[in-house]
């Protein structure tokens, strides 16, 4: 191993033979390997040693910087009145430099950066108490019955499978030296090639997958029909347990799902309707469960036609059923928990 002042000795060297800046380092990463110190380093080194620097050490540094009482009582007062201030911001407005301000937030206030929440909807205070209501009534329900409870819940959602899905985020992460060029991606423009997919699934396994035909519109005579015609001989056929049962269904309240035709019927059979509040994807195990790990083998591949997509949606379920990963519906207590926890407001 090579330490940083060995690496820089041999920089000096290679200064004085009258190296360039991209042969010592590619004469660094052939003796150190993955050791070998970065780029913008080596070429701040052979710019130190050309300008006649003799040191392979670190310049002293200042440390932290002095600041008084008052400088600290003005960022606070400021922050108080708003907290959209930049650093740069607040530096000029106080009279120091950019660093001393993030060294008064970071270390002496205790600030830091928070992102906005994306939430599919404001809610007011009515709602918030509805979904707490809800969550509440919903626990104390579990907490009588148990897990008989979730073993009776049949959870359905709609959801598009589109030619392209991007990478998430923390998939387009990558291990890189301090230095290397940060990686871009460029956002896809989205055709036309997609697919409908209604999904229902229980505490143990996936159910049923079904594809809309194209253009078709879920409205509430289309989901009769699925809930008739495919739902119901499907549960026949697989799990008919659950007929024997007093079965719930969990859904949300889109207008498909809450028509008079829909309820309706699941009143004629008789199956229950869990109680759902309006705009809570997070109380939904296909929005905070399914859909995520059905499109995840998907993403970062472009499919060309609708027919290719179905087949990788057929896939992606029956290897969640093989590995046992659908198991939203056995979250839900923590879930229901959480939003309890939160006051019925969206986490």
């Amino acid at each position: 191993m090579f330490t940083k002042e060995d690496q820089r000795s041999w920089i000096k060297i290679e200064v004085a033979r009258g190296r360039s800046t991209q042969t010592c380092f590619q004469g660094l990463r052939e003796a150190c390997g993955d050791a070998a110190l970065p780029y913008r380093t080596v070429a701040r080194w052979v710019k130190l040693f050309r300008e006649g620097s003799d040191s392979i050490q670190d310049s002293r540094r200042s440390g932290q910087p002095h600041v008084d009482n008052h400088t600290i009582e003005l960022l606070a007062s400021l922050l108080d009145v708003e907290h959209q201030w930049t650093a740069q911001e607040l530096a000029a407005e106080v009279g120091v430099c950019h660093k001393t301000v993030l060294h008064i937030l970071h270390d002496i206030l205790g600030y830091r950066t928070i992102e906005a929440h994306w939430v599919p909807h404001t809610l007011s205070e009515v709602q918030h108490w509805q979904r707490y209501a809800v969550a509440q009534d919903l626990l104390n329900r579990y907490q009588r019955e148990g897990d008989d409870l979730l073993g009776r819940i049949v959870t359905m959602d709609e959801t598009w499978a589109r030619s392209y899905e991007p990478h998430l985020k923390r998939q387009s992460n990558e291990w890189k030296h301090p230095g290397s060029p940060r990686p871009k991606k460029v956002c896809p423009t989205q055709s036309n090639v997609k697919a409908i997919f209604i999904v229902a699934y229980d505490i143990d396994r996936v159910t049923l997958h079904h594809t809309a035909p194209q253009r078709q519109r879920v409205n509430a005579a289309y989901y009769c029909n699925f809930l008739h015609n495919r739902l119901r001989p499907a549960l026949r056929r697989k799990r008919q347990h659950l007929l024997a049962m007093n079965l719930i269904i969990l859904h949300d309240n889109a207008r498909a799902h809450t028509a008079n035709i829909v309820t309706d019927l699941l009143r004629r059979w008789p199956w229950e309707i869990l109680e759902q509040p309006p705009y809570s994807p997070d109380m939904s195990p296909c929005e905070y469960d399914l859909f995520t790990k059905m499109k995840e083998p998907l993403r970062g591949i472009r499919y060309n036609t609708r027919d290719a997509i179905i087949r990788a949606v057929g896939r992606s379920l029956l290897n969640i059923n093989r590995s046992g990963h659908a198991d939203g519906v056995r979250h839900l207590p923590q879930i229901w928990q959480k939003v309890v926890h939160m006051g019925g407001r969206l986490y």
